[in-house]
């Protein structure tokens, strides 16, 4: 027979007191524990999952908004860095542009009053990360001119070293000391390190 609601509310209540009072506790400590375990303990892991999400939203916040205070900032130095790199280009170039450097040494020779006898390009002696390009010249004209020469080719904005120079024949013409120069004028280029360059 099935014991009722009310026949077990019957059956507590003629219990003596003291066991009343113990099966009352157990009942409590049952519900609390159950409570615990069904209730507050997925809850308090589902607060601590939230707090750590909550965590590490912040710290991404944080870190973009970081990035966005600083986008001006790195863009400036972006720019600075593209410029010096053409500078540095320009110095040392990827290429030869053997074509342009040649026209530019003979428009210098001549703005200097030099007449070119002959300017003629080696084969290029690669290095560790650039190559050095030797251009053998030699020149008619006085010391002064040839003074001059050197001192432009010191201003261009590529890098060529002047070495070798070697003076001889003077002789006077338009009363002036007229003498055949030669020397090695030198030029670099960059070699990428994928392939050695072009």
């Amino acid at each position: 027979m099935a014991l009722t609601a009310q026949d077990l509310a019957n059956n507590f209540n003629k219990l003596p007191t003291g066991q009343k009072l113990a099966g009352a506790g157990i009942l409590v400590v049952l519900v609390t524990a159950l409570n615990f375990f069904l209730m507050v303990s997925p809850a308090m892991d589902d607060t601590a999952r939230r707090r750590a999400d909550l965590r590490r939203l912040e710290d991404d916040l944080i870190q973009k908004q970081s990035i966005a205070n600083n986008l001006a900032q790195f863009k400036h130095e972006k720019e600075i860095l593209e410029r010096r790199l053409a500078q540095a280009l320009t110095e040392l170039p990827n290429e030869a542009n053997m074509a342009e450097l040649i026209s530019s040494l003979s428009e210098i020779g001549n703005k200097s009053g030099l007449v070119i006898n002959n300017i003629e390009p080696q084969a290029e002696v690669r290095q560790s990360f650039y190559a050095s390009i030797p251009i053998v010249m030699s020149v008619t004209g006085n010391y002064h001119e040839i003074g001059v020469f050197l001192d432009s080719l010191s201003k261009l904005a590529r890098i060529v070293n002047v070495t070798n120079i070697r003076m001889a024949s003077p002789k006077v013409e338009n009363e002036k000391v007229v003498v055949q120069a030669s020397y090695v004028a030198t030029t670099f280029r960059f070699l990428p390190q994928a392939g050695g360059g072009k």
